[in-house]
């Protein structure tokens, strides 16, 4: 509206006759309808507990469940390592099922007897403040739920269509997304994960909670800190070679140099190395890794490849001494050994910055691992650090205090905003919101990126990095 009045009054302005291209894509936008949601979800093995804890969080956000009033905040606690979907985690099996996942409002459908569902009857939304930032959209669009472990992703797809889907949320797993994203599907999809090779389609958008996105947001932080000699102290694993991967590649586009990396085994390697005296020294390895690999030109209906890259070695050892940052990727028992084994081997004076995932940062750590991790930064879920106190409280009591599950329910409540927004995301550079699940924002091939909240532990407490 400001955009057209300013052109009425100066209408011969040159500017008001030909926008520029970000005023024009907001003038020409047309809101995505959400009035049907197929929302797909593995509703049966491994991944049905993630799924019921997304499928809560939609739920809620959908019925104005975010808007009650919240009881009296607790204390800001920490977060559970990042649940991966496609590959479930051993202790991911103790995790407790959360309450009913399906509200009268939202009916569970299988492929099979979907169009002889009844229409439901939604509730009125709450009128109260909305719990996030963003505005909360009109609850009255009919959501159904199909189960992607009963039938192929493809039959899903096309019963999603038949029965008027306006846009799709899910699927969650990573074959399924991929399964998608290769069906040329004409509706608006918000894909639950990432497929190995991101392909842009202009009804595609993928919202993922990954290790790899939580690495590249630890590249900005600390680039943004002035550090410019990081070490990647990661597992021996192929998600310590998909943190590294993520983190590397990030921060050689930020213009840092190469990231150096360094493996560790699991608590009984370290509990021998802690006990004999070694410490960790912080030698590390230069990383080369290639960048992601921009799209070919097509010219006279040949595609030339556009030239690779890969960032070379350094000539020299790189580690010696001048390492200013070490970002750590270890559950929180790693933590607690790593952190001394540090300090063993490095000199206080040396001023090496810590970094930790949230992986480190679970329920349950007392006043002594607070202390213990003096100094230390680590990032977190918007949710899980004290964004929204009474809201938090009443998921971990949902979820037992599962905080990878709170997590999952974060994403939920996202994947409801994002859903609600889908044409902005996609169409209006710089739209972002601010999330529980990090300050959200979109790529030009419609990948969420995810700007978190960072802690640090500071004379036993948890405090926001200023």
């Amino acid at each position: 509206a400001a955009i057209k009045d300013w052109q009425t009054r100066y209408p011969q302005n040159p500017g008001a006759k030909t926008l520029p291209t970000q005023f024009s894509q907001v003038q020409n936008f047309t809101k995505a309808s959400t009035s049907t949601i197929a929302l797909l979800l593995p509703l049966n093995g491994q991944a049905q507990v993630f799924a019921n804890a997304i499928q809560k969080g939609f739920n809620d956000a959908k019925n104005g469940v975010l808007n009650a009033p919240q009881p009296a905040p607790a204390a800001p606690a920490a977060t559970d390592a990042n649940a991966q979907p496609s590959a479930p985690q051993a202790g991911d099996a103790n995790a407790q099922q959360p309450a009913e996942a399906n509200t009268a409002a939202n009916t569970v459908v299988s492929p099979a007897m979907a169009g002889n569902m009844p229409p439901q009857t939604e509730q009125p939304q709450s009128a109260a403040q909305p719990a996030t930032t963003a505005a909360q959209p009109d609850s009255s669009a009919q959501v159904k739920v199909y189960d992607t472990s009963s039938q192929p992703i493809a039959q899903v797809m096309q019963q999603a269509q038949q029965d008027g889907a306006t846009i799709v949320v899910g699927p969650l797993l990573k074959n399924d997304v991929e399964s998608v994203v290769n069906s040329q599907t004409p509706l608006n999809v918000l894909a639950l994960n990432e497929p190995e090779q991101i392909q842009n389609h202009p009804n595609i958008c993928y919202f993922a909670l990954s290790p790899e996105d939580e690495a590249r947001d630890a590249a900005h932080h600390i680039y943004e800190q002035g550090k410019r000699q990081p070490l990647l102290l990661v597992p021996r694993s192929s998600y310590g070679d998909r943190v590294s991967k993520a983190f590397a590649q990030e921060w050689q586009q930020l213009g840092g140099s190469t990231v150096l990396q360094q493996r560790f085994g699991g608590v009984s390697e370290l509990k021998q190395g802690i006990n004999s005296g070694a410490g960790i020294a912080l030698s590390g390895t230069p990383l080369t890794v290639e960048q992601p690999q921009s799209a070919g030109v097509a010219v006279a209906g040949l595609t030339i490849p556009a030239p690779q890259t890969t960032t070379p070695a350094p000539t020299a050892d790189a580690s010696g001494g001048s390492v200013d940052a070490v970002y750590i990727v270890a559950s929180q028992d790693e933590l607690q050994l790593i952190k001394p084994m540090i300090a063993m081997r490095t000199s206080s004076r040396n001023n090496i910055a810590l970094y930790a995932s949230s992986r480190s940062a679970q329920a349950g750590a007392g006043p002594d691992f607070r202390l213990e991790m003096d100094g230390l930064q680590f990032s977190d879920i918007p949710l899980l650090s004290g964004n929204n106190p009474g809201l938090m409280q009443q998921a971990a009591k949902s979820f037992n205090n599962d905080y990878s599950l709170v997590r999952l329910y974060a994403m939920g409540i996202d994947a409801w905003t994002l859903a609600n927004h889908f044409n902005q995301m996609r169409q209006v550079p710089g739209f972002a919101i601010d999330g529980n699940t990090g300050k959200l924002s979109a790529d030009t091939d419609c990948v969420i990126n995810r700007k978190l909240a960072w802690n640090q532990y500071r004379q036993g407490q948890i405090v926001p990095v200023q």
